[in-house]
């Protein structure tokens, strides 16, 4: 019997640039979850009709009027995913209380954004990831990758 694969795009501080949605939504729609980790959610409600994944998103910090949370926990298959835009962590200067956060909460994940910097690593046990900014420079997303159980990441260029 062949486990399911299942399949995650991320996205965050799109901040305007809606063609970053739409370049990728072929990537979005091939996945079964689109999260989007906020600083930009209007752009993403301009999208959404065209999104078949199923949709997870927060607020970020520019977010200011939004009414979507700050946090969220997306379980897939075993593994549980932190769903933060990360300032509250202060992930600016150091990730380590988002890690620890992560922990707490048992998620094997934490996707967060806000710094626009690209990047995937093991932090004491929970991997941390952040697809960079759909908005700012070269824009890039992630897409993470698994059986339920153990998942890999990496980031995409848009």
């Amino acid at each position: 019997m062949e486990s399911k694969k299942y399949k995650i795009t991320v996205f965050s501080d799109s901040h305007g640039n809606v063609n970053a949605f739409k370049k990728a939504m072929p990537i979005i729609n091939s996945s079964d979850y689109f999260v989007y980790l906020g600083d930009g959610n209007r752009d993403l409600d301009k999208v959404l009709p065209e999104i078949t994944a199923e949709v997870i998103r927060v607020k970020g910090n520019c977010d200011v009027m939004s009414e979507h949370p700050q946090d969220a926990v997306l379980t897939v298959g075993e593994t549980k995913f932190m769903i933060t835009h990360g300032n509250a962590y202060g992930v600016k200067s150091s990730t380590i209380g988002l890690a620890a956060h992560a922990r707490e909460t048992g998620c094997a994940w934490a996707l967060y954004g806000h710094t626009h910097r690209a990047q995937v690593f093991d932090a004491g046990g929970v991997m941390l990831l952040n697809p960079g900014s759909a908005g700012y420079g070269k824009p890039t997303c992630a897409v993470i990758e698994g059986d339920g159980k153990f998942f890999t990441a990496e980031i995409i260029s848009l």
